[in-house]
């Protein structure tokens, strides 16, 4: 009878002894895979009944791989945010009447043209702007004024007028915008015509 309860005792203690290294194997199986792979992770605790549900989706959301996505979402949110910035917002007569002082009927963007960022951050966009009517006869009378007094940033070269200016880096920045940013904007027009061509970015 002491042997048998010997023999029965020495099985279940391998028995559990395999269990045990079975149980580790899985959690040190468990760890590598929610650093690498965390959905398999998930799959495999549930499967091995090692962690409860709300443990596993706890782990899958603080999981090395989630971070990575979690980082990469936030800099294309970040480029999605800088892309619109550039392209929306000079694009409207309230801001071009802001910078230059001349009003300006509605503004529709007829093309874009995004330019690389240099080295420094630097890039220069371009936009092709349509207005919703011409500018009266009025606005280039004077502005002809403003240009013959030369205390303006506007030009005249035929019947084509431009505005141009910088700032920053010492440069006073027009209304609105900050001379920190080291920004520069620029826009042409003919008369008669409906088409602005605007330029802006940063030096």
């Amino acid at each position: 009878m002491t042997l048998e309860l010997s023999v029965t005792y020495n099985k279940y203690a391998r028995m559990n002894m395999k269990q045990i290294i079975i149980k580790i194997t899985q959690w040190i199986t468990l760890i590598l895979i929610w650093l690498i792979i965390s959905p398999l992770f998930v799959y495999l605790a549930k499967r091995w009944n090692l962690i409860g549900k709300k443990i596993r989706i706890l782990l899958l959301l603080i999981s090395p791989l989630m971070l990575i996505v979690y980082f990469i979402l936030f800099l294309l949110g970040l480029q999605g945010y800088d892309d619109y910035q550039r392209k929306y917002k000079f694009a409207n007569n309230e801001t071009v009447e802001r910078i230059t002082g001349v009003a300006f009927p509605e503004l529709d963007i007829v093309e874009y043209k995004k330019d690389n960022r240099g080295f420094l951050g630097d890039y220069n966009d371009k936009l092709t702007l349509e207005m919703e009517d011409e500018l009266s006869e009025s606005t280039y009378h004077y502005l002809d004024s403003i240009i013959k007094s030369g205390n303006t940033k506007w030009f005249k070269h035929g019947d084509e007028y431009s505005y141009s200016i910088m700032w920053g880096n010492g440069l006073p920045a027009p209304k609105g915008e900050s001379e920190e940013d080291d920004g520069m904007f620029s826009l042409s027009i003919k008369k008669g015509s409906k088409i602005i061509n605007l330029s802006h970015g940063s030096w």
